[in-house]
């Protein structure tokens, strides 16, 4: 997906470039503050409401997806996989990671057999990756 997409084919200034390049290039889960800080590491003059509605675009195209939180603060991960998918997102480093759907029509059947219609569903399972279990065991050896 090229930036005019991710956009919604809306336009894509020099600011929205570079965001959506930091965000694409930080690799992890992170919060809107965390990817202005990054921004403002390259063009100082960004703002943190251009940020947000940036954000709010690339969010609405596919393009980042929401995928947990962080000390109250929503976190956003660029998402690669066009089928559906569900995230793993490490607490230490915020790596993010994709598996598949684990619900099956069991689980949905279920909801219908309380009167519910289930029209979406998200799943965020949270942990370390292996780097940050590594890490911590090295750091405990000190």
């Amino acid at each position: 997906m090229g930036l005019t997409e991710a956009y919604r084919g809306g336009r894509v200034s020099p600011q929205r470039e570079l965001i959506a390049d930091t965000a694409d290039r930080l690799g992890r889960a992170f919060t809107v503050d965390e990817l202005c800080g990054a921004v403002r590491e390259k063009r100082e003059n960004v703002g943190v409401a251009t940020v947000y509605r940036a954000v709010g675009a690339l969010e609405g195209s596919g393009w980042l997806a929401r995928v947990g939180e962080r000390d109250g603060s929503v976190l956003y991960a660029r998402c690669v996989r066009d089928a559906h998918h569900h995230h793993l997102v490490c607490t230490g480093c915020g790596t993010v990671a994709y598996i598949e759907c684990p619900l099956d029509a069991g689980a949905l059947n279920t909801a219908a057999g309380h009167g519910f219609e289930v029209t979406r569903h998200e799943i965020v399972l949270y942990g370390t990756c292996a780097a940050c279990r590594s890490s911590s065991q090295m750091a405990g050896d000190d």
